[in-house]
C-alpha cells in the first residue's frame, strides 16, 4: 500500500517537473503576445466638442429650435384667442355647442403639446445621430493613426493620470476630423408629425 502510494507520488512529481517548463513556456508565449510597447491616448469627447462639424450641427439645431419656437408661438397665440372667444360664448350658445367647441379646443391644445414633444425628441435624435456619425469617423481616424504609428494600444485620456504629452493623439485626430468634414454638407431636417 505504501509502495503504491509512493509510486503515485513519484509519478505525480515527475509529471509536475516535466510539465513545469512546458507550462512556463506557454505562459511566456502568452505574455509575449500581451506586451504593449507603443501606446497612445485620446480624449474623444474633447475632440467631438472641439470639432468644427459639431459646431455646425449645434448651429443648425439652434436654427431649427428657433424656427419651431416661432411656429409654436403663432399657434399658441391662436389657441389663446380661441380660448378667449370660447369663454365669451359661454352662456350665449347652447351647452351642447359649447361642449363641442370646448372639446375641439382641448384636442387642439393636446395636439400642440404632442407636436412640441415630437419636435423636441426629433431634434434630440438628430443631434445624437450627428454626434454618433462624427464619433464613428473620429474612431476610424484614430484607427488609421494607430496603424501609421504602429501603436499597440490606445487608451481614453481620462484613464491615465500622468503621461507624456507626445502620447496624446487628440489634436491629430481633431485636425484630421476637421479636414475630412470641412466640405461636408450637414443638414438637419425635422418633419412634422402629420407628414410621417
Amino acid at each position: 500500500m505504501h509502495y503504491r502510494l509512493a509510486k503515485y507520488a513519484i509519478f505525480w512529481l515527475v509529471a509536475c517537473v516535466l510539465s513545469g517548463p512546458v507550462m512556463a513556456q506557454d505562459a511566456t508565449t502568452q505574455n509575449a503576445d500581451l506586451n504593449v510597447k507603443r501606446i497612445g491616448l485620446v480624449d474623444i469627447e474633447g475632440v467631438l466638442r472641439s470639432a468644427v462639424a459639431s459646431d455646425k450641427v449645434r448651429k443648425l439645431l439652434d436654427e431649427q429650435r428657433e424656427k419651431f419656437q416661432q411656429e409654436f408661438s403663432v399657434t399658441e397665440k391662436q389657441l389663446q384667442d380661441t380660448e378667449r372667444d370660447l369663454t365669451l360664448k359661454r352662456g350665449v350658445i347652447s351647452d351642447a355647442e359649447f361642449d363641442q367647441q370646448r372639446i375641439a379646443f382641448q384636442n387642439k391644445v393636446t395636439q400642440l403639446q404632442q407636436d412640441i414633444q415630437y419636435r423636441r425628441q426629433a431634434l434630440d435624435s438628430a443631434y445624437q445621430k450627428a454626434q454618433n456619425d462624427l464619433r464613428a469617423l473620429a474612431i476610424d481616424i484614430l484607427a488609421e493613426i494607430a496603424a501609421e504609428k504602429k501603436l499597440d494600444l490606445i487608451l481614453a485620456r481620462n484613464s491615465a493620470l500622468i503621461f507624456l504629452p507626445h502620447f496624446n493623439l487628440s489634436n491629430e485626430v481633431l485636425e484630421r476630423l476637421d479636414e475630412r468634414t470641412k466640405n461636408a454638407k450637414i443638414e438637419i431636417e425635422i418633419t412634422n408629425p402629420d407628414n410621417n
